[in-house]
């Protein structure tokens, strides 16, 4: 397993090999569906990317709907210890070092400084339940649910299981029956009580304050503040993802089964590309495609890299 420190040494390492060729960006990136693989969790296809973008000392910003073990565990399995952003854009968790200067708003947490944007677990599970108990429809949320039921549910294992259970700030939720009316009508009384509800790929997801894009802005300005000028790369695939997508320079629409849906989101973020690969293929694809254009703009001595129409993908 890769250790924090193991993957600092390895981020330090890359910014000596290749010092010179620096490429001006920072990706950012949702998990399941995109890196990985939505079903089988695999990030098989996306590591030889991952790796290139490590020697080019491009960070890899994780801003998943995940928990912050498990994001932890996904930083481990791909040697590196960049920032990256919790449960829907409730937090920020930067590794202590990262930047020169304190990240604006944060306070240390263990090896981080960490900077909230959402209200804690407990309050949003208290207007959850709360809401759906006057409103009379019954849910069935990862508080509710065992170790093992998540691990069903989700396809996970049960040390994977675990970690997902471990949320700080939103809650992962579905009716215990399916219906459509009864979920617009549970949404609209969660909004009421100032619960936003995000669709996840299984489950809806409750929160209370912050998003993706936040945090996203955050995170640029901190590396634009300790490296110049960086154009950020957002890759995601759900709408939860669009205000982290509206939040950079570069916006990636990965493909997913359902091409018709995936071509809706892209179409709510202005310049958006769609990928015409599914998945982590799609993902691999469009970044091997973005840093050949960045790095054939750097050997013919343009600082600023391509114009965002050159690189890979197709307009929405």
């Amino acid at each position: 397993m890769v250790t924090l420190d193991d993957a600092r040494c390895h981020r330090t390492a890359a910014r000596s090999r290749r010092s010179e060729v620096r490429l001006p960006l920072v990706v950012v990136t949702d998990v399941d569906g995109t890196l990985i693989d939505f079903d089988t969790y695999s990030h098989r296809n996306t590591a030889p990317v991952v790796d290139r973008l490590k020697d080019l000392d491009v960070p890899v910003v994780l801003c998943s709907s995940k928990t912050r073990a498990e994001l932890e565990r996904v930083q481990q399995e791909l040697g590196i210890a960049w920032p990256f952003v919790v449960e829907n854009g409730a937090a920020l968790y930067v590794p202590r070092g990262s930047f020169p200067f304190p990240v604006p708003g944060a306070v240390l947490r263990d090896d981080y400084e960490c900077v909230e944007f959402g209200w804690p677990h407990r309050e949003v599970m208290n207007r959850l339940r709360s809401v759906a108990e006057r409103t009379g429809i019954r849910i069935a949320s990862f508080a509710d649910m065992s170790v093992q039921e998540v691990a069903d549910q989700c396809g996970l294992s049960l040390a994977q299981a675990r970690l997902a259970k471990l949320r700080d700030y939103d809650e992962p939720y579905k009716l215990v029956a399916p219906d459509g009316e009864a979920s617009a009508v549970l949404r609209r009384a969660l909004a009421a009580s100032g619960v936003r509800v995000l669709a996840g790929g299984r489950y809806d997801h409750a929160v209370i304050g912050g998003h993706k894009g936040l945090a996203t802005a955050l995170l640029r300005r901190c590396y634009t503040r300790s490296r110049g000028d960086v154009r950020v790369v957002g890759l995601g695939d759900a709408a939860n993802d669009v205000e982290m997508l509206s939040a950079v320079d570069i916006p990636v629409v990965i493909s997913g089964p359902d091409r018709a849906e995936s071509a809706a989101i892209a179409n709510k973020v202005k310049g958006a590309r769609l990928t015409l690969a599914v998945g982590p293929a799609g993902w691999a694809e469009t970044l091997n495609s973005i840093l050949d254009e960045y790095a054939a703009a750097a050997d013919d001595g343009e600082a600023e890299g391509p114009s965002p129409g050159r690189t890979g993908g197709s307009r929405s």
